[in-house]
């Protein structure tokens, strides 16, 4: 991906006087701008198209992360893994596994995943 970088030094011509023939904007220069300004867009994703090309990257959070970062499955295989026993929030048990949930109390939470 690249990023917008600007091209020409639009503020110089700013402080000219206005019959300073620096101050004049050629095509050239319009043209460079708004050719690095299209090769940063065509270069970034769409918002509202999930298809990217190659293999996109995030990075992975340490455990017990609660932010709108991005959870990568890195980070939720490590989750999953490291909950698979038992545990207890004073709220009823939560339990990770392949099995078919059984027995509990209220409150208890089952989550079942594919072996």
């Amino acid at each position: 991906m690249a990023d917008y970088n600007v091209q020409v030094s639009w503020s110089g011509k700013d402080a000219l006087s206005d019959s300073d023939a620096g101050k004049v904007i050629s095509g050239d220069d319009f043209h460079t701008e708004f050719a690095a300004v299209k090769t940063a867009m065509d270069t970034k994703a769409d918002i509202a198209s999930e298809t990217f090309t190659g293999t996109p990257l995030a990075p992975t959070a340490s455990e017990a992360t609660n932010t709108t970062q991005i959870a990568t499955t890195a980070y939720c295989t490590t989750a999953i893994a490291t909950h698979t026993a038992a545990r207890t929030n004073g709220l009823g048990a939560r339990t990770v596994g392949t099995g078919d949930a059984t027995g509990g109390s209220n409150g208890d939470i089952h989550y079942k995943v594919a072996s």
